[in-house]
Order: structure tokens, then C-alpha cells, then sequence
């Protein structure tokens, strides 16, 4: 049998009888507390646990609403079962409105433990369902601390390796090239072939300087966000050969660096993949304040693309990823043959 804890309102003892021995044929156990008035009702309530709630609908000073309005603003998930010898439609549903599990005439008790075994099995479904969806939240949680913790590693690991190519690399490349200037100077016989070690010497120092300012640009640290993006945008797009258009006001002070990096990398990929795939002519970038929030914007005048299907690719998935561990949100709007328009918005401290 099932044992039961059951908080029963009702001033008749006969048909608190009665309504004990229902439960009891219907294969439970009941350990009953008996209130017959309001005081001793919600002091009951008050001082137990139960695992079932039975109630007249109507006391000589108190009724089963008013006790169900008590249970359900101190615990929205105890069954909660009216007894009534007469009920009309109007009232069973302003019961169940109000949070009622069910009701049952007392001429009809043999259907009590149905009425019971259904509501027990209701909040056991919502207990497993709550289970799942806090585990489930918990899971989220450390997943977007992994997240964070990844990203948070990885521009440290980028700023690193863009001081070391700027420091070490970039000033031996230097060091390098200087050497062989004086020598191409001081031997004319082998100069030519020294000038194109020179030569080679400069395209390597431009190649370094261009990955630690795709690791991460100084400007970002020393001059600020807009400063940085500026550089940006006109590198890439004079390599590509597209024309660029920059508008910028001032960067707000309350721009957490975590927000600069994550505005900074979005306008990198979303650049990088119209100079890839747009085809376009023209790329805008905008980056304003408004509203106690910093917005930016990147719109070309190119092919467009699908955006469900670009939505299984990593990029985007990846601007998302970065834009929300920001505290941020992005949004996308683009069609075959319309161009595209990048739009993120990141909250100011």
C-alpha cells in the first residue's frame, strides 16, 4: 500500500470517516491529521509535510477555497482534492482555477483514490520534469562557464603570441634587415642578391606584424575599440580591394575590456566572411552608443546568403557564442542576392 500523509478539513467526524476509509479501500495508507476549523487547518499545514490535501468545500466558518488559496500560496504543488456533497459546474471550476488537483462528490468517495492516485502521479511527472530542467540548467551553466573560461584563455593565449611575433620575431626580422642593408652597402659585387634578402626580410616583418595584429591588435589595448576596428576595417578591405566605410563616435569609458573583445572579434569574423563569400563592393561599419548600449553594425552590398543553412556552419554559431557570454545579442538579416547586415548589441556597465 501506499502511505500517505494527509491533512483532511472537515468539521463532521463521520465523514471524515468516511472519506479515510475511501482512501484506505483504495490501497492507501493514510496517516490523517483532522482539522475541523481554520486555526487548526493552517496550523497544521504550517507545522507538517503532507503528501495529500482533503477539504470540505464548505465549513460553518471556512471553506475549502479560502483553505486552497492558504496551501497554494505557501506550496504550489501539494494535491489538493475538494469534497463537496454538492457541487455545481460553476463552482468545480472556479475550484480547479483557483488550484485545485480535483474534486469528488461525497456520494461518489469510491472515486477518491483515482482521483488521488492521478494527482500523485501529476506531481511525481512535475517533480521528474523540474529535476530535469534544473539538472538540465545546471549543465547549461557550467557549459557557458567552460565557454567563457575558453574564450577568456584563448585571448590571453592570442595576446601573448602577438607579443611575441612583435617583439622577438618582428625585431630579430628587423635586426636581419638592417644587417643586410649595411653589407649590400659595403659590397657592391653581391648587393643584388642581398637586396633580394632584404626584400625577403621586409615581406616576412609585414607578414609578422600582420598576424599579431590579427591576434591582437595593439591599437585594441593602447588606443581603444574604435581605433583598432578603423585600422581594421581599412587593412583588410584595402588588401581586398573593396571600399571601405568607417563611422565611429566616441567609445563609452564604461566599456568592459570583455566587451571590446567580443566587439572586436565579431566585426573580425563578419568582415573576414565578406570579403570571402559577399562579393561585394562596399562594406559599412558602424559603432555607436545609444541607450546604455554599444551597437555594431557591419552591412555590405553583396550576394547575401542563407542564413539557416549558415546557421549549421561554426562562424556563426561561434559570433553567437562570443555575443552572449558578453551579455550581448546579435541579430542577422540577409537574402540571396541583398546583401547582408550584421547588427550587435552589447550592454554598457
Amino acid at each position: 500500500m501506499t502511505r500517505l500523509r494527509v491533512l483532511l478539513l472537515e468539521d463532521q467526524p463521520a465523514d471524515a470517516e468516511l472519506t479515510l476509509a475511501a482512501l484506505g479501500d483504495g490501497g492507501f495508507a493514510c496517516e490523517p491529521t483532522v482539522a475541523a476549523t481554520r486555526p487548526e487547518f493552517e496550523a497544521a499545514f504550517r507545522q507538517g509535510a503532507y503528501d495529500l490535501v482533503v477539504a470540505d468545500y464548505r465549513l460553518p466558518a471556512y471553506s475549502g477555497l479560502e483553505a486552497l488559496r492558504y496551501v497554494r500560496e505557501r506550496d504550489a504543488l501539494v494535491p489538493f482534492v475538494l469534497v463537496s456533497g454538492a457541487l455545481g459546474e460553476e463552482r468545480a471550476v472556479e475550484a480547479l482555477r483557483a488550484g485545485a488537483t480535483d474534486y469528488v462528490l461525497k456520494d461518489s468517495l469510491a472515486r477518491l483514490p483515482t482521483a488521488v492516485g492521478r494527482a500523485l502521479e501529476e506531481r511525481r511527472d512535475h517533480e521528474h520534469h523540474v529535476a530535469t530542467r534544473r539538472a538540465l540548467e545546471i549543465s547549461q551553466e557550467r557549459l557557458r562557464g567552460l565557454s567563457r573560461r575558453l574564450l577568456e584563455v584563448q585571448e590571453q593565449e592570442r595576446a601573448r603570441l602577438a607579443r611575441d611575433l612583435h617583439d622577438d620575431v618582428g625585431q630579430l626580422l628587423t635586426a636581419l634587415k638592417i644587417r643586410l642593408e649595411s653589407l649590400a652597402r659595403d659590397d657592391a659585387a653581391v648587393g643584388n642578391r642581398l637586396l633580394e634578402c632584404i626584400e625577403t626580410a621586409q615581406l616576412a616583418l609585414e607578414r609578422v606584424r600582420q598576424l599579431s595584429f590579427a591576434l591582437r591588435p595593439a591599437q585594441l589595448d593602447d588606443l581603444g575599440l574604435a581605433a583598432a576596428l578603423r585600422a581594421h576595417v581599412q587593412r583588410q578591405a584595402g588588401v581586398a580591394g573593396i571600399k571601405a566605410h568607417f563611422e565611429a563616435a566616441e567609445t563609452p569609458a564604461d566599456v568592459s575590456p570583455e566587451v571590446e573583445t567580443a566587439c572586436f572579434r565579431v566585426a573580425q569574423e563578419a568582415i573576414t566572411n565578406v570579403l570571402r563569400h559577399a562579393r561585394a563592393r562596399n562594406v559599412w561599419v558602424r559603432l555607436a552608443s545609444a541607450d546604455a548600449r554599444l551597437e555594431l553594425a557591419v552591412r555590405d552590398d553583396g550576394d547575401g546568403f542563407d542564413l539557416d543553412a549558415a546557421r549549421r556552419g561554426l562562424g556563426l554559431v561561434g559570433m553567437e557564442e562570443r555575443v552572449a557570454q558578453a551579455g550581448g545579442a546579435l541579430s542577422i538579416r540577409t537574402a540571396p542576392g541583398q546583401g547582408t547586415v550584421l547588427l550587435a548589441t552589447f550592454a554598457l556597465r
